[in-house]
């Protein structure tokens, strides 16, 4: 059974504001994460609430995502520059 993406809408205005080759790259990747979401975790981050965020470093965008294996689904949190 394979996972659904989901993107928080915040996700969605950031990568509307990427030049069109940068989010062809990104959405490639986010497919990539979507067939195989442990396969890309370069490493975790707890956010306040508790639950532990996957994050994949890929061309300079941190991509923060959890993988939810009960409903199989890949929830992609936040993307933003990893330099900042």
């Amino acid at each position: 059974m394979s996972y659904r993406l989901l993107l928080d809408i915040d996700v969605v205005d950031f990568i509307t504001t990427l030049p069109r080759r940068e989010q062809l790259q990104l959405r490639r990747r986010l497919g990539e994460i979507q067939a195989s979401p442990d396969r890309f975790s370069d490493f975790q981050e707890r956010e306040p609430n508790g639950r532990l965020l996957d994050v994949h470093v890929h061309r300079g965008l941190a991509i923060y995502y959890w993988d939810d294996f009960a409903d199989r689904l890949v929830k992609v949190f936040r993307i933003r520059r990893a330099d900042t």
